[in-house]
């Protein structure tokens, strides 16, 4: 492997499975929106009678559930589509060095005339090209599906959900980079990346319901993801912000961590 082909050597590694998962999330986007035409007149009656807890709980508010931007956010947005895209970030970013170390290929690919910081920041553009590639084939499904099925919601908004998505994913991958470059072991590092994923879903959704979190809802990444509503709000500049400036620490740590790690 040359030095200046990491980049494209991690897309052309994950090439294979970049197409199973492009091809999973269109027809998991398509299925869950061709729904919509049978159950457009009773879904709102149909959730009225669900708990205000349980409403939530999931971040659904009922007075727009009647609506498609309301129908998307519950079945789509919620919880299903950052759940894909994170669980695609902490799988190949994990693996990113502790995978390779775990695999006894670090070494040779550290003993080639590049940088470890070259090799990291490479290895994770490319990962971070393989989910906008993903992404850009739900955002066509979508596009496409939303005019089949007659979901009447602005194409701005789809995108400015999709792009908060997106960032939302990269910040946990960047947090699985971190913990990979610092434990090295693949699984803890994936294990540490869904533990904050999952904290942070909770500290958003549990804030709907218990008070004394409400204080605490603004520094979670799930907030910043969905609490301005991009589906229907369009795309809140500071929370994407806020991603990408998490995104950025995290992975200027992870570049810390590596350069300084003994591999023996």
């Amino acid at each position: 492997m040359l030095p200046h082909s990491v980049f494209a050597k991690t897309i052309y590694d994950r090439r294979h499975g970049l197409v199973w998962w492009s091809v999973g999330i269109a027809l998991l986007t398509i299925s869950v929106l061709s729904v919509w035409p049978s159950v457009r007149d009773e879904y709102q009656q149909l959730v009225q009678n669900y708990p205000e807890a349980l409403l939530a709980f999931f971040g659904i508010e009922k007075g727009g559930l009647g609506t498609a931007a309301g129908y998307l956010q519950a079945e789509l947005f919620g919880l299903m589509l950052p759940l894909i895209l994170i669980a695609y970030m902490v799988a190949a970013c994990s693996a990113a060095t502790a995978g390779e170390q775990e695999a006894g290929t670090l070494e040779f690919l550290l003993s080639q005339p590049v940088s470890r910081t070259r090799v990291l920041l490479e290895k994770y553009l490319g990962i971070c090209i393989s989910l906008a590639t993903i992404t850009v084939v739900f955002v066509v499904a979508l596009v496409v599906a939303t005019g089949v099925f007659d979901l009447r919601i602005a194409t701005a908004n789809l995108l400015a959900a999709t792009v908060s998505a997106l960032v939302l994913a990269a910040l946990f991958g960047a947090i699985a980079l971190l913990a990979g470059a610092i434990t090295r072991h693949r699984a803890l590092a994936a294990g540490v990346a869904s533990a904050a994923a999952v904290a942070a879903y909770l500290l958003s959704s549990l804030a709907g319901l218990v008070e004394g979190l409400k204080t605490f809802r603004p520094i979670s990444p799930f907030w910043w993801y969905s609490g301005h509503d991009p589906l229907q709000r369009g795309l809140e500049p500071l929370h994407v912000l806020l991603l990408l400036g998490a995104t950025l620490v995290c992975v200027a740590a992870a570049v810390g961590a590596f350069a300084r790690r003994d591999l023996n």
